[in-house]
């Protein structure tokens, strides 16, 4: 529509803004809900994996030793990088928590759909990777430092096997919901994440 069209109005004293809004409020209570039942899963999943690694992180893997009381694997690398990635996934966590907390209290005003909202969980979901990235690695970590004995195979195994539910969350998860609001975005704002085409109609 022409920008010199955007204030005028019709037969009902309704500007093309106006009309939409009425013509468009299901479709709105459609995607607030949509969006609602979406922040509540995934801050459902961000807490449960706040709460495990945060356990994981009081429970040392190794053990401490009765003399120092220090990790036993203190100063080891497989130590290192689970104290690391569980940190990590704690923060993130906590971060995707925050975010998702602040969708569902949103106001979900039409124009909170164009940006705000888009933009929200973006960055909750990515913060939800991260969270579950940091998890899988300061499994394997542990997994590693626990079991490395007897069979050397084992342990390695299981840690490349830590990485399916990765690859799993970046396939359904992800790139779905990115590649929908990338859309919306680009729609409202002709910002482009993936640099897909939108189809002009002559």
């Amino acid at each position: 529509m022409p920008p010199s069209l955007e204030n005028v109005k019709n037969n009902e004293g309704l500007t093309p803004g106006e009309l939409f809004t009425r013509e468009h409020e299901e479709l709105r209570r459609s995607a607030e809900s949509w969006m609602k039942s979406t922040a509540d899963s995934c801050m459902l999943i961000s807490t449960v994996i706040a709460t495990g690694v945060f356990a994981a992180a009081i429970s040392i893997p190794g053990g401490i030793s009765d003399d120092t009381g220090t990790p036993n694997y203190l100063g080891k690398t497989p130590f290192l990088v689970f104290a690391i990635s569980d940190g990590t996934a704690f923060i993130s966590s906590a971060a995707a928590i925050f975010i998702f907390l602040s969708i569902l209290v949103s106001r979900y005003a039409e124009y909170d759909f164009y940006k705000s909202l888009p933009l929200k969980l973006i960055s909750g979901l990515m913060a939800l990777f991260i969270s579950i990235t940091s998890m899988m690695v300061a499994f394997g970590s542990a997994f590693f430092i626990t079991y490395n004995y007897g069979l050397k195979w084992v342990p390695d195994f299981i840690s490349i096997l830590a990485c399916v539910p990765i690859l799993m969350f970046i396939v359904v998860v992800v790139v779905s919901r990115i590649e929908a609001f990338s859309m919306a975005i680009q729609c409202r704002c002709g910002w482009n994440f993936f640099g897909l085409k939108k189809e002009v109609n002559h």
